[in-house]
């Protein structure tokens, strides 16, 4: 009975001590279990917040983004639409007009060209003979000041690549009868072009042929006041109406070379004839390449010109060559800027020049070397001209042959084009005569050879970039003398003298 006593009382003990933990543990299960659900609730909240902070990042990111491409976008409008407007004072700039991205500008330049003629004696009164007389007298032109030129110009840029030049002029050169402006207020230069590369551009319109140094020079950019030489004058294409492919690059790296092909209608401006009033097409080509040298930079030019003078259906004009109105031929007269007429018939009385119908074909030369101090230039011209149906009974004459030439040196005495002095000197001779060198005159004519020498020296000041100053001392020889007319101190060879002055202003 004890025994059983006993071991109820354990069992009660026993089961008391395994159940009272169970209760505790219980307790604590249920605070970790309640404990976990609060974090779990605390982290759902915070990825809650997380979420709600990311989206609002990204759109306050996406707001900035918008607000900064408005902000480029009016500043790239600003941009285009902030032109820019002044004045570039380098010599043939003027006044610009440009977009601040560089795309598109507008140049308005222009110059004014005054001159001052000045003969140096007057000898009529030593020509023997009434009618000889009355000639020298009726072919001399005084001293004067005149109004030589005045051009503006206007030179539009477009998205870099094309380009828009156009240059009115209001007052001309002295036509060739010495008496005043040839024209007013027309077109010199009108002409659009593209570029596609340093080596490939393209030119339409009217503009003087890349034939010879001097012709594709600007008049204020010559080194003797107011003129070109007589041979440049003689046998250079005048402006044209055509279209040019030109361009420049390097054959190795050391020899940049520059191109141009042109084909022109080669009847003279469109002032002169509107459309190509005889048919015939004139083709020009010009090749320049600067070889290194020890010493100075020297740049040598080739030239080719073919064209056809033949009066079908109005002829052509140059600046020697003018058709005769109601023939079938034109007549070659060699004119010097100023407007003295070299190709007389040899009586002192006449300004026929010489008669040619049929093909010119012209080629030659001309070289740079500018040896700061020193500037030597040099050209030399050959011509073959077609005579058909000129001779007696309509034959054929012997072609003319044309050929001359001049040389130049010049010597800063100090600066240079934007201030500086320049004196300098050139001879220059020109010669007209046939093929066999014993001159046949064209039918009805009393044409004769023609050789003209022409000694110049002069100086040239530069007060500024835009601003200078020339005078040229000229002394000329013509055989025969009374071929020449303009000057009335010109007998039988002797020797004539000029004096001529010019300033120019431009911007």
């Amino acid at each position: 009975m004890a025994q059983r006593g006993w071991w109820v009382r354990g069992v009660v003990v026993g089961s008391a001590l395994l159940l009272a933990p169970v209760g505790a543990w219980a307790d604590k299960l249920t605070d970790l279990e309640q404990a976990f659900e609060t974090q779990q609730k605390s982290l759902q909240q915070l990825q809650q917040e997380m979420q709600r902070l990311r989206q609002e990042r990204t759109a306050e990111q996406q707001e900035v983004t918008r607000r900064v491409m408005e902000v480029e976008q009016k500043a790239a409008e600003a941009a285009t639409s902030n032109w820019q407007v002044g004045f570039d004072p380098w010599p043939g700039k003027g006044f610009y007009l440009k977009s601040a991205d560089g795309q598109h500008r507008l140049s308005i330049g222009g110059y004014v060209q005054t001159l001052a003629q000045v003969e140096a004696s007057r000898n009529e009164e030593d020509v023997e003979g009434a009618s000889d007389k009355a000639a020298a007298i009726g072919r001399h032109r005084p001293s004067t000041l005149k109004l030589h030129r005045v051009r503006l110009t206007f030179d539009v840029q477009l998205f870099k690549d094309f380009g828009l030049f156009i240059q009115p002029e209001f007052v001309g050169p002295t036509d060739t009868k010495g008496s005043g402006p040839s024209s007013t207020a027309r077109i010199e230069a009108a002409f659009g072009h593209y570029t596609y590369a340093p080596w490939l551009k393209v030119k339409v319109g009217q503009f003087r042929d890349q034939y010879a140094l001097e012709n594709i020079s600007v008049p204020q950019d010559l080194y003797f006041a107011a003129q070109r030489s007589f041979v440049t004058r003689a046998l250079s294409p005048d402006l044209q109406m055509g279209l040019m492919v030109f361009g420049g690059t390097k054959l190795v790296e050391a020899l940049p070379i520059a191109y141009s092909v042109g084909i022109y209608n080669g009847c003279g401006r469109v002032d002169q004839c509107t459309v190509d009033n005889d048919g015939n097409k004139e083709y020009t080509g010009r090749l320049t390449f600067a070889p290194p040298i020890p010493v100075g930079n020297l740049t040598i030019g080739a030239n080719a010109d073919f064209r056809t003078f033949t009066n079908n259906r109005g002829g052509a004009f140059d600046l020697a060559t003018t058709p005769v109105a109601g023939t079938n031929f034109h007549r070659f007269n060699p004119t010097s800027v100023l407007g003295d007429l070299f190709g007389g018939n040899g009586a002192g009385t006449s300004t026929n020049g010489f008669r040619i119908n049929g093909d010119r074909v012209t080629a030659g030369g001309d070289v740079v070397w500018d040896l700061y101090p020193l500037l030597f230039t040099g050209e030399f011209h050959y011509a073959s001209q077609e005579r058909d149906g000129l001779g007696a009974g309509g034959s054929n004459l012997e072609d003319l042959r044309m050929m001359g030439g001049y040389g130049t040196i010049g010597y800063w005495v100090f600066g240079n084009k934007l201030k500086g002095l320049l004196v300098n000197g050139r001879y220059e001779h020109l010669r007209v005569e046939d093929t066999k060198g014993n001159f046949t005159p064209a039918a009805g004519t009393n044409e004769d050879t023609l050789r003209v020498r022409v000694g110049t020296m002069g100086a040239t000041w530069y007060i500024n970039p835009n601003i200078f100053v020339r005078a040229n001392y000229v002394l000329t020889d013509v055989t025969p003398g009374k071929n020449f007319f303009g000057v009335s101190n010109n007998t039988q060879g002797e020797l004539t003298h000029q004096g001529i002055a010019e300033a120019i202003f431009k911007f």
